[in-house]
């Protein structure tokens, strides 16, 4: 991830954060609000653990203690924003949560000891009028109790970002994240417990579907992927900065309330000219503050290049399809079964008022189509099949929703693969951000026209606007963390021919290491790595090795590295399972400090073992 990326993906959470409104207002009055908590802290925690499952073994006392301080605040948060939102109306509730950045130059002042930038505050001022501006000028509302809670809901959401601008830094943040969300379960489940037990509450949850729908998005979107994002997405913007970008959560708001009222069939709000006028004085002061927006978004696009290969035959693209179909299967299914998953939540529910072209399943063929392509793309139509049975679903609309999946999900993969040079998946360029826009938005287009005209059931504009909406707010900041950050294992067509940067094997005999230093060396010079990160890469691999061989001294360890804004070390070896991480007591502790570094600093470091294939797999992100 760049400072570019990381700008799109606070941009993107923000949005998640806006929207929420919508749905909060399923949540009835009958329900404790700590018991809403623990229910979508606890599914969040589920959904972040099965992510990061192979990470566990990087846990430590320090990122333990960093996960509580920070559930402590996000706990602290919740409480003064739910004393504070019973007390205020809508608009002075989002007007004054999103002026928390204001507080974060004395904070940061007074708890770390960091120089304000002077040059900032003109900018801060004008935010503050745009905010004044649309609560239409009322002062008076201000002065209120509850303005006093979400006042120090504020002070706690801006140490949090201070606080979070630290630990993500030192610490990983799939940890952190997964730390949070646990120790929020437990805070959250015990006030529960005291609420029932001393203050008259129940146990008793709301059936309604809305109640469960308002769970599945907060659990998914704002406990799960914004929490992840933000804790990767603040190692490259500054605390200012990000907190500026979240100021802009009132405007996208205000902006999205005629989309949810068309989607929904709820109030719109009424956008008046004095609320325009603050959310244009509010950009303008966002932009001054930082540049770090306008840099995003004015340089996004640039003109697109392609580059031209050789076609390779029919009967090579049905051996190749073949020969992976092995190795993708798992992903077809995992694919299959989240679609599906979705698809019933949203339908079962009625929770939408169109057919089963539309719901939060369609930013899955974009995600799983650019990183996994017609495997990707496969597993989406396989659990629209899935799901199809179940809900009986007509065969017209069956087989216009697999058209979309695969033209939509086939279609970006092989624009991506045939504009992009390096075939790499992510938005280190400025550039391929346009080429994802473009490729979507003509898909889309494309797929939704098609479709209205051989399915009279099937409207072109909410189909459009469901897959691009998807695609951009939710499939966007998922292609960021899979494959910029995470950097998982993605499908290459198969006229393109994609080999690491560096590949090899070491055995017990020291000649091999050495000669596979070299080849990191020629690698890194031609890639243009600079010596410290090359050194550091060495080191890594070196004390693997060793660890490794001296446990399984018949072993052959094959490595392949991919160098990029992060490089990616991919290591497997067949024998009994080993994780190389784990310390014994009678390691020498100085032979370990270069692992000890990488269980903190790396932005992944997974350790997967196979006792069916007797295989272990380390992937390391640096």
């Amino acid at each position: 991830m760049n400072k570019f990326e990381a700008v799109i993906s606070l941009c993107i959470i923000t949005f998640f954060a806006s929207i929420q409104y919508a749905f909060l207002g399923g949540v009835p009055s009958s329900v404790s609000q700590f018991g809403y908590l623990t229910i979508t802290n606890g599914a969040g925690f589920i959904i972040v653990l099965l992510f990061f499952f192979g990470e566990l073994f990087r846990l430590d006392k320090k990122q333990i203690f960093q996960s509580f301080i920070l559930s402590l605040e996000q706990v602290a948060f919740n409480v003064f924003l739910i004393l504070g939102a019973g007390k205020t109306g809508a608009t002075v509730t989002s007007c004054l949560l999103s002026a928390y950045f204001v507080f974060i130059p004395p904070l940061a002042l007074l708890l770390f000891r960091e120089k304000p930038d002077l040059k900032s505050f003109p900018g801060i001022a004008i935010v503050l009028t745009g905010l004044f501006f649309m609560m239409n000028c009322e002062a008076s509302a201000l002065l209120s109790e509850g303005v006093l809670y979400l006042v120090l809901a504020d002070i706690v959401i801006a140490i949090t970002i201070l606080t979070i601008s630290r630990y993500s830094t030192s610490s990983n943040p799939s940890i952190i994240a997964m730390g949070q969300l646990f120790f929020s379960l437990i805070i959250s489940a015990a006030c529960w417990i005291v609420e029932v037990l001393f203050f008259g509450k129940s146990f008793a949850l709301s059936i309604e579907p809305s109640f469960w729908i308002c769970v599945l998005y907060v659990s998914l979107f704002i406990r799960g992927l914004y929490s992840i994002v933000q804790l990767y997405a603040m190692r490259y913007v500054s605390p200012l900065s990000s907190s500026l970008i979240f100021s802009t959560e009132i405007i996208m708001t205000m902006l999205m309330s005629p989309v949810l009222a068309f989607i929904f069939g709820t109030e719109k709000e009424i956008i008046t000219p004095m609320k325009a006028i603050g959310a244009g004085i509010m950009v303008a002061g966002v932009l001054l503050a930082d540049n770090s927006v306008y840099t995003a978004i004015i340089k996004g696009f640039k003109k697109l290049t392609q580059t031209k290969s050789e076609k390779k035959s029919i009967t090579e693209l049905i051996k190749y399809l073949a020969s992976e179909s092995k190795k993708w299967w798992p992903i077809v299914i995992s694919i299959a079964v989240i679609y599906t998953g979705l698809d019933l939540i949203v339908q079962k529910m009625n929770f939408l008022q169109y057919t089963s072209l539309i719901g939060l399943k369609n930013f899955l063929p974009v995600t799983s189509g650019l990183l996994w392509g017609i495997w990707g793309a496969a597993g989406c139509c396989l659990g629209c099949l899935f799901s199809s049975l179940i809900m009986n679903t007509p065969s017209n609309i069956v087989l216009a929703e697999c058209f979309c999946n695969l033209f939509i999900g086939v279609g970006l993969w092989l624009i991506w693969h045939s504009t992009v040079k390096t075939h790499y998946i992510g938005f280190n360029k400025k550039r391929h951000f346009g080429i994802f826009i473009l490729s979507l938005f003509s898909l889309s287009i494309i797929s939704s026209y098609l479709i209205s005209i051989f399915s009279s059931e099937s409207d072109f504009l909410p189909v459009f606007i469901s897959f691009t909406t998807m695609g951009l707010f939710v499939a966007l900041p998922l292609i960021i963390l899979f494959g910029s950050l995470l950097h998982v294992q993605t499908a290459i067509p198969s006229k393109y021919q994609f080999n690491p940067d560096v590949k090899g094997s070491i055995t017990s005999d020291s000649h091999t290491l050495a000669v596979f230093n070299e080849q990191i060396e020629e690698g890194a010079s031609i890639k243009n790595i600079g010596i410290k990160r090359m050194f550091e890469v060495q080191s890594c691999i070196e004390e693997i090795c060793i660890r490794i061989l001296n446990e399984l001294p018949e072993t052959t360890i094959n490595i392949s590295i991919v160098f990029g804004n992060a490089i990616s070390v991919r290591i497997s070896y067949k024998g009994k399972p080993y994780n190389p991480f784990h310390m014994k007591v009678s390691d020498d502790a100085l032979s370990m400090t270069g692992l000890k570094i990488l269980r903190h600093r790396a932005l992944r470091a997974s350790v997967l073992t196979s006792r069916k294939r007797n295989e272990t797999r380390i992937h390391i992100v640096i």
